[in-house]
């Protein structure tokens, strides 16, 4: 991405022979508390600068481990509890370490991008972002819990502060460029809009924050979802944002159909404010997903930084650039 070439990026938790042998124990003991034997082949690694992943052969099947950089090391925990709560909707964790944040995660076979037998299969995407929002409704009881674990706040009352600390970054600041007046515009009216989002009578919940059909597996007549290191407590519209942008820009929908998903998420939301309220709502979400995706893209590991920050400056100021563009939302106004 970008021009990098991360898969030359190495961490020290695969180089290190300290830090690899105490990595391999950590697994072999959690497989063979669950009575899983590791065979003898060499795992497939994946680094990345927000996570690094490898899968292992097991006489279960294929076993995945990833490791979380710290400002996402609450995912090992937060799927630990999400599979408490919404049983059936994340994979049922092998194990997790929440102070390391490692998990180990079953294999969850072929994603829905993987079975759909197009991408403009509509009523699947439907079905899984009426899904989706039944998780996220379920959820709304959990927000307290879910601070706790580390899940960062983005609720609509702290996005004007959450914006105010990327625009001080004077990196971010002159990747914007010539742009960088207009978004400080739009941060001047910020806690207004921001206000009437916060008013709309949706209660916060879980924000994946990038809810693509690559992180959606089909489960027992439902959907699991995974790769929550994005993942905020923030008002859940702003969920729509990457689906609603991938959809828009990919697939040329029409209004007719963007209307039908945007209604297919609501309904699960029925009855927390008047219809029109919540269309309003999915507007001003649709916009301020972007702060949600600026700051995931702050979050990598420590040794990387210097090595990822151009291509991941370039990535926070693009979807900041988003908060001033006027044709968006994606969905119209009218019902």
């Amino acid at each position: 991405m970008d021009g990098v070439d991360y898969t030359r990026l190495r961490l020290a938790l695969w180089e290190e022979p300290g830090a690899r042998g105490e990595l391999s124990a950590w697994i072999e003991g959690r497989l063979a508390e669950r009575g899983i034997e590791p065979l003898h082949a060499p795992p497939r690694v994946r680094v990345r600068p927000w996570s690094t992943t490898a899968r292992f052969a097991t006489s279960h099947g294929p076993v995945w481990f990833k490791a979380d950089p710290p400002e996402s090391a609450f995912e090992a925990a937060l799927l630990g509890a999400l599979h408490a709560w919404v049983p059936g909707r994340v994979p049922a964790p092998i194990a997790v370490d929440a102070k390391r944040g490692w998990s180990l995660l079953p294999d969850g076979g072929a994603p829905m991008v993987g079975q759909m037998r197009s991408l403009r299969d509509f009523a699947v995407w439907e079905s899984v972002l009426r899904g989706y929002a039944e998780l996220q409704r379920g959820l709304t009881g959990r927000v307290r819990d879910m601070l706790v674990l580390g899940v960062p706040d983005l609720r609509p009352p702290v996005l004007g502060h959450r914006l105010d600390g990327l625009l001080s970054d004077p990196g971010v600041a002159a990747e914007l460029g010539e742009d960088l007046p207009a978004v400080a515009a739009f941060r001047a009216g910020l806690d207004r809009f921001a206000g009437a989002l916060a008013g709309s009578g949706v209660p916060a919940s879980v924000d994946h924050s990038d809810l693509s059909m690559g992180n959606v597996f089909r489960h027992a007549g439902g959907y699991r979802f995974i790769d929550w290191g994005d993942a905020a407590v923030a008002h859940p519209f702003t969920s729509l944002l990457i689906p609603f942008d991938f959809i828009s820009a990919e697939l040329s929908p029409g209004v007719r159909v963007l209307r039908r998903l945007r209604d297919a998420y609501l309904e699960p939301w029925s009855g927390t404010a008047p219809p029109a309220d919540l269309r309003a709502a999915v507007r001003r979400a649709l916009r301020l997903g972007a702060i949600s995706r600026a700051l995931a893209w702050t979050r990598v590991f420590p040794e990387l930084r210097d090595e990822v920050r151009g291509a991941h400056l370039r990535q926070t100021a693009a979807w900041l650039r988003r908060l001033t563009r006027q044709d968006l939302p994606p969905v119209p106004d009218r019902a």
